[in-house]
């Protein structure tokens, strides 16, 4: 199956996802569109994922069980789908009801470092300069980014080189990287997006299909 197939696809569940959110149901219940949607479009399919709710999306990896989400909630849905041995990683946090300002604050400061890594990414670069341009933009409001700062899929959902301050591995066009980033404090966000690297720089493959900067599709009501 193409790549950009499987990305249409997992698109089309974060959106059957948000259409299908009701109050009162548990984060298992909630979850169950958005395999059902993959079940629709692809079939065959494997699936890693985090989906953490609430008070447990202050971790970075797990999975909420049996958590009905109340209002001001965040929700961490990282997302990976492979179909054939091609595979996708992508990350987005919905919110439930509108957002505080608190929260839009910080959906605002890891989206910038995401476009910051995404305009780092080229041939030659090395996974360390990646990083340091995503977390350039945490130092600049006085924080740090956590974790790795993405990493290579294609074959697999998580390739080396990952994006840390001790990788001197470089980029190659042709392939296919994450910028992944969060903030995870008095509640967690999450994004992730997948790009591809060319002669040109990096294009963002998921720029059509599931849009970063429209918070409003990320409320769920």
């Amino acid at each position: 199956m193409d790549t950009r197939e499987i990305l249409y696809s997992v698109g089309r569940a974060y959106r059957d996802f948000a259409s299908a959110f009701e109050y009162g149901k548990t984060s298992d219940e909630l979850f169950g569109a958005f395999k059902q949607s993959l079940d629709n479009s692809l079939g065959s399919y494997e699936i890693v994922y985090d989906y953490i709710w609430g008070a447990d999306s202050l971790g970075i990896d797990g999975v909420t069980i049996g958590y009905v989400p109340k209002a001001h909630d965040t929700l961490i849905m990282d997302i990976s789908v492979g179909v054939d041995g091609v595979w996708c990683d992508v990350c987005r946090t919905f919110f439930v009801g509108e957002p505080s300002d608190e929260q839009i604050k910080a959906y605002k400061t890891v989206l910038a470092s995401v476009r910051a890594g995404h305009r780092a990414l080229r041939d030659g670069v090395e996974a360390r300069d990646v990083y340091a341009a995503v977390n350039t933009v945490y130092e600049s409001v006085g924080k740090s980014l956590v974790h790795h700062a993405g990493h290579r899929i294609g074959e697999a959902p998580l390739l080396q080189p990952q994006f840390i301050t001790e990788n001197n591995d470089k980029l190659v066009v042709g392939n296919t990287y994450t910028v992944e980033s969060g903030i995870y404090e008095d509640f967690g966000i999450r994004l992730e997006n997948d790009y591809l690297i060319s002669e040109e720089g990096a294009e963002d493959l998921f720029e059509d299909i599931l849009p970063l900067d429209e918070i409003k599709e990320y409320i769920l009501k």
